[in-house]
């Protein structure tokens, strides 16, 4: 039987700036990262409010990714899913940041990065017993895949392509470092190149 992920991009509309401005918005590679990971029975639809409103439709998952300045809007979004019987996932910068506060207003939270653990929840889901909290860890560069680009339908301003990961420097403003780890970690240039054709 073939299920439906709808994975949205939120956008606080309280909040100005670059990322909730449609002529900067850029595409949100994670997402398209989740589109390659998911099995072909699932059928996939993407949202980025920078464009288009959420709006509730029937799928069986539902699945959110969130800077900080979003975060409001991510949970409004998943309490409207909740409110109409539709599992929520969230992942991403800030609920990688704060699991504990994600897991007030979604379903499941993943934290870290998604490729070893993403078909880890899958799994669990369809077969009816997800966990409420799941951790990435860090992902080796060669099971990095391309992202899944044919569901950007967005007249986004730039493409683009992820070379590397982690960083070593640790600055106090940035969450790469906790996130990604303190090991630069670079992708194969084949392989980075391949994307880009």
């Amino acid at each position: 039987k073939r299920k439906k992920l709808l994975l949205v991009n939120p956008v606080n509309r309280e909040s100005a700036g670059l990322v909730n401005d449609p002529s900067t918005s850029f595409m949100p590679l994670g997402l398209g990262i989740i589109a390659t990971l998911t099995p072909d029975h699932w059928d996939i639809e993407f949202i980025d409010e920078s464009f288009e409103q959420f709006s509730v439709s029937r799928v069986d998952l539902v699945g959110l990714t969130s800077f900080t300045s979003n975060a409001p809007r991510a949970y409004e979004i998943a309490s409207i899913c909740r409110e109409n019987g539709i599992y929520t996932v969230m992942g991403g910068v800030h609920a990688s940041m704060l699991p504990e506060e994600a897991k007030g207003y979604v379903d499941t939270v993943i934290a870290g990065e998604a490729e070893l653990i993403w078909p880890v929840f899958l799994c669990d889901f369809e077969a009816g017993n997800p966990g409420q909290f799941y951790q990435g860890s860090a992902t080796p560069v060669e099971l990095i895949p391309q992202v899944r680009r044919d569901i950007f339908k967005y007249p986004y301003v730039n493409d683009l392509v992820q070379t590397s990961r982690g960083c070593p420097m640790g600055c106090d403003f940035c969450s790469v470092t906790q996130l990604c780890g303190k090991q630069y970690r670079e992708r194969d240039i084949e392989d980075v190149l391949d994307e880009m054709e």
